[in-house]
């Protein structure tokens, strides 16, 4: 047997759910874990759409090494 759980939408919004919803963006700030970026297809599509909102934070540590080699 197995415990499914259904995860909460404030904390795992899908992208269509958050992107699409102004209000959403506004009322739930600084609540995520992780905004799923799933109704979009291309990735670069997918990259432009997380930097519009502010949520691309790759470049930005792309110089910088970690532990476990280049990031």
């Amino acid at each position: 047997m197995v415990d499914l759980y259904l995860l909460p939408q404030v904390a795992f919004p899908t992208g269509g759910l958050y992107f699409k919803n102004q209000t959403m963006v506004q009322e739930t700030k600084g609540l995520h874990v992780i905004i799923h970026n799933n109704y979009i297809t291309g990735f670069e599509k997918k990259k432009k759409c997380f930097r519009d909102f502010g949520l691309w934070f790759v470049d930005d540590y792309a110089v910088l090494e970690s532990p476990l080699g280049r990031i």
